[in-house]
């Protein structure tokens, strides 16, 4: 079998000013937008001198281009710590803080470094009357101890503000198993998705970042669209632009109208053998009242759709109990039925990968999950 890949440069992109393609998925503070009360409330919390915020929300709702644009507008005026990921135990803490803020140079010859009971003293010598701006991203990656420890750790630096960001998983394990770390979070920030003329704002920084102008060249029925079509999900905005881009690079369109996002599909028609008419997104988004009314197996695939992101049918099926199934591969055509059934009820949208099939929920389904 022949496989066409069109392989964009820079010179591809000249017809609409572009020197590279813009909505490559990097993290770049000067390009966040939106979320502007929740802004407000997390600077408001940092001039406060409150010592916890979190901020939660589903994977691509811009937690992370938020606390990079927070470290980008603070580091003149405070001294900052964003932690990308948080580790799995808690003296590793004392190599960052160190790196961060330093050692003498006797210290250095000696050898000498705080340990866990000496970090507090160590950090207050440091800081002086200047507060500290911590930030853990991926919160909920770590474990029960190494939150337990951030809790104690920053009640006895005398001036900082931690700020932990993860998935709406985290606020449960918080409220579930650390009961003295969650009464201490006295802002709790929640991004779900953006506004329609935030999600416009969104694509125009992209554009113009590359040299574009506006949101050329995509029309503003075409953004508007798009932004229903992505529940106005920043990650699921730019995936979209994006394969729409490129499909009007092989179009030779110079302008994406309402009409081509209609017509766009993940993998040509030509190519794939379509029993049923395939629908992403139904007409009129499903309900919460409707997903409780699914049967148990499809209910309990969306919940683990929710958890994770783009699954194969096999990842999905290897999660689920399937006893009832003679073998794993008459377990997973079923899986496929049901998830094309769900396809096709508007709850899941899927994508190509290489030459598998991935599912994700519909960015209405998403928000409704984080919601409950």
């Amino acid at each position: 079998m022949n496989v066409h890949v069109n392989i964009m440069t820079s010179e591809s992109y000249q017809k609409w000013g572009w020197n590279a393609n813009p909505f490559i998925l990097k993290i770049d503070p000067k390009l966040f937008t939106g979320y502007h009360v929740q802004v407000e409330a997390l600077k408001m919390h940092i001039a406060d001198k409150h010592k916890i915020a979190m901020i939660s929300g589903p994977t691509g709702s811009g937690k992370t281009s938020m606390l990079k644009w927070l470290e980008e507008e603070l580091h003149e005026t405070n001294p900052v710590l964003y932690i990308s990921k948080p580790p799995q135990k808690s003296d590793e803490f004392i190599d960052i803080f160190t790196e961060t803020f330093g050692v003498s140079f006797w210290q250095r010859l000696i050898r000498w470094k705080p340990n866990l009971q000496s970090l507090p003293v160590y950090i207050n010598g440091k800081l002086k009357s200047q507060h500290l701006v911590f930030m853990v991203d991926e919160a909920h990656e770590t474990n029960k101890d190494v939150l337990e420890w951030l809790r104690v750790l920053v009640d006895q630096i005398g001036s900082v503000s931690l700020i932990i960001a993860g998935l709406p998983s985290l606020e449960k394990k918080l409220k579930d198993e650390l009961e003295t770390f969650d009464q201490r979070i006295t802002t709790r920030i929640e991004l779900r998705a953006l506004e329609k003329a935030d999600a416009k704002d969104l694509i125009k920084k992209r554009v113009e970042s590359v040299g574009g102008s506006g949101t050329v060249p995509f029309t503003d029925s075409a953004v508007d669209r798009i932004f229903e079509k992505t529940g106005g999900f920043p990650r699921e905005v730019l995936k979209m632009c994006d394969r729409l881009v490129h499909t009007a690079m092989d179009k030779d369109l110079n302008v994406i109208e309402v009409s081509d996002i209609e017509d766009h599909r993940e993998v040509p028609q030509s190519n794939v053998r379509v029993e049923q008419p395939v629908v992403t997104f139904s007409p009129k988004p499903p309900s919460k009242q409707q997903i409780d009314e699914l049967p148990y197996k499809q209910k309990k695939i969306l919940e683990i759709l929710s958890k994770d992101n783009w699954l194969t049918p096999t990842a999905i099926s290897e999660k689920l109990d399937n006893k009832n199934y003679q073998s794993k591969g008459h377990a997973i055509r079923a899986m496929n039925n049901i998830l094309h059934r769900l396809m096709i009820e508007g709850f899941v949208q899927r994508e190509a990968r290489g030459k598998a099939f991935m599912y994700a929920l519909t960015p209405r389904i998403k928000t409704l999950y984080v919601e409950k």
